[in-house]
């Protein structure tokens, strides 16, 4: 049986994808879940709260399914390599909202709103756990990996959004091809290590089939 917060959340992810942010409220959720709207804000805080943990839940959920994917049939038992898993699922994970309009709609709203609630406080975690297992080229003492993470982020969505209202002339999978490059220059991965790791992810993609379903979801 659902908790009560996981019927919340799940509530509003319908509600955020199908509506998108701005013409959901929280009233129409506290209907849906029969529960008074303070207890909506008691469990997350404000809208713009409770949709950063819509977005970080299905953020999870994508980034789990994807590994565990890699893991069974492409990596097949082998050590997997955490660059080439993490270039694919960058690549699949803006995919989303550059393929699905409602997605887009919903991270587009949310930013006009509360910009800062775009982005999980846990997103640093990818960049500790690549400098952990390759030992980046990076000041400790600066706290560069925050601004790696702050500034891999911001820039993914800026170029969404600007590919989205057709402001560049290049085809999706050069968008693609460029927001992921993007993180692992940001990195400071040499240039033909990176080369290496975009064609692997793209040979990857070629023999492990992923499909994007309604509500945020990847299978």
């Amino acid at each position: 049986m659902k908790s009560q917060k996981e019927n919340i959340l799940e509530t509003a992810a319908q509600l955020f994808y199908e509506q998108g942010y701005k013409k959901t409220y929280l009233d129409q959720i506290a209907e849906i879940c029969d529960i008074t709207k303070p207890l909506i804000s008691y469990h997350f805080g404000s809208k713009s709260k409770l949709a950063r943990k819509v977005s970080d839940a299905f953020l999870f959920d994508f980034k789990n399914k994807i590994a565990l994917k890699l893991y069974t049939d492409y990596f097949k038992g082998r050590r997997t390599d955490l660059q080439v898993s993490t270039a694919v699922e960058i690549r699949l994970y803006n995919q989303l909202f550059l393929c699905d309009a409602k997605a887009m709609r919903f991270i587009k709203e949310l930013a006009d709103e509360k910009y800062e609630d775009l982005f999980s406080n846990d997103s640093i975690r990818l960049y500790k756990m690549h400098d952990r297992r390759y030992h980046l080229n990076i000041h400790q003492d600066m706290d560069e990996i925050a601004m790696i993470a702050t500034a891999a982020r911001s820039s993914t969505f800026s170029i969404l959004w600007a590919y989205d209202r057709g402001e560049f002339n290049c085809p999706m999978e050069d968008c693609l091809d460029y927001i992921t490059r993007l993180n692992f220059v940001l990195m400071h991965i040499d240039t033909k290590r990176i080369d290496a790791i975009l064609a692997e992810s793209k040979q990857v993609l070629e023999q492990v089939h992923f499909e994007f379903k309604p509500y945020f979801q990847i299978e």
